[in-house]
């Protein structure tokens, strides 16, 4: 069988942080910045703070965001501006989940063959997330699948590899298993109307053969999922496209978003709009370990060729709430490859800017 292999992995970046800062409530306010007192920012090294900054002012059309503290102070760049969302899109699909799970619809206990699992498995194309996911689950595994197909694995857990280690093949699971009028509707639950169900199975062969992003995508992956001899073919017929043509392709045929879009996804995370289903969301996003003065911090960001991800929530112990989305898009080759080695600093800038009001005051300088 002939391997799919991406230029770069449709996979989430994962925030890595030792703790995070702590502004108290008193301090919160802070003067908007103008010209006069915003120093100059000059640097395109994006494994720093400065160099993310740098690329809002360089490339300002690349980048599309909104940070709003909760505190009453907003920043934002392009937020209604549509940009490819990759992997950050899949919180619609966990909102649904959630809905499903409140309902009674779906037991998170549930157990799945991974047969069910891996039929929406794309091998090779995701970073090896799926593998990573079955290694971090204690499953058996060749190193791209399951080795015992029969063998069952909990929904919960499923979702959680959607969420951790952004597992592509769950989201179109899931929208098998719930039916597309469950996505839409989370989606508008959340303030999103008209919300297009994206496929990532056919999305991702579409990288590899454009005709496949033509017609209907949820036939194709469903003859992915469904159709051996569909399958093998298309095993047999792809070849690898340069990253310029990956970029573009994404960037022609992948559905996007605005930042405010998103944005206001998380918002209603935390506010109570989702109600029972919340607890579920939260639970799935903040799954890593958040500072001391932080109650609680999910995230979930996203990759493809030339496009980079992040969004974010951050629930503090006073009971306001951060929220931040930040999208980039159209980075050439070099640039996107900086973006991926530098995301770290990127995902920290971030946090500390839902956290500081003098860190805010930095990216609106730019903005």
């Amino acid at each position: 069988m002939r391997r799919l292999t991406l230029v770069s992995a449709a996979c989430a970046t994962v925030l890595l942080m030792s703790g995070c800062a702590s502004t108290d409530s008193d301090t919160a306010e802070a003067a908007t910045p103008t010209p006069d007192n915003c120093a100059p920012v000059t640097s395109t090294d994006l494994a720093t703070e400065d160099g993310w900054l740098g690329l809002i002012d360089q490339a300002p059309d690349t980048v599309s965001l909104v940070i709003d503290d909760g505190r009453g102070r907003t920043v934002e760049h392009r937020p209604d501006q549509e940009q490819i969302l990759a992997s950050a899109i899949k919180v619609v699909h966990l909102a649904a989940y959630a809905q499903a799970v409140a309902d009674g619809s779906i037991d998170p206990n549930e157990q799945v063959s991974l047969s069910d699992w891996e039929r929406w498995y794309v091998p090779g194309t995701d970073g090896n997330a799926h593998p990573n996911a079955l290694n971090r689950l204690g499953i058996a595994n060749t190193g791209t699948n399951a080795t015992d197909p029969n063998a069952t694995v909990r929904i919960d857990d499923m979702v959680s590899a959607m969420i951790q280690e952004s597992d592509n093949s769950v989201p179109d699971y899931l929208r098998y298993r719930l039916g597309d009028r469950a996505i839409i509707d989370a989606a508008a639950t959340g303030g999103w109307e008209n919300f297009e169900v994206p496929s990532l199975v056919a999305d991702i062969l579409s990288i590899f053969d454009p005709a496949l992003a033509d017609g209907n995508r949820w036939e194709t992956a469903q003859k992915w999922a469904f159709d051996p001899q569909f399958r093998t073919q298309v095993e047999a017929s792809v070849q690898l496209p340069t990253f310029e043509d990956q970029a573009a392709r994404v960037q022609s045929t992948f559905r996007g978003a605005s930042a405010q879009q998103l944005n206001g996804m998380y918002r209603a995370f935390t506010d109570g709009t989702y109600a029972n289903a919340s607890d579920t969301i939260l639970r799935q996003l903040e799954w890593q370990p958040a500072g001391d003065s932080v109650l609680g911090l999910g995230f979930k960001g996203g990759s493809l060729p030339g496009v980079l991800t992040q969004g974010f929530e951050l629930r503090r112990n006073d009971g306001t709430v951060a929220t931040a989305v930040w999208l980039t898009d159209g980075l050439p080759a070099d640039r996107f490859e900086q973006a991926m080695a530098g995301a770290g600093a990127q995902q920290q800038l971030i946090v500390e800017a839902m956290l500081s009001p003098e860190v805010l005051d930095r990216i609106a300088c730019v903005v």
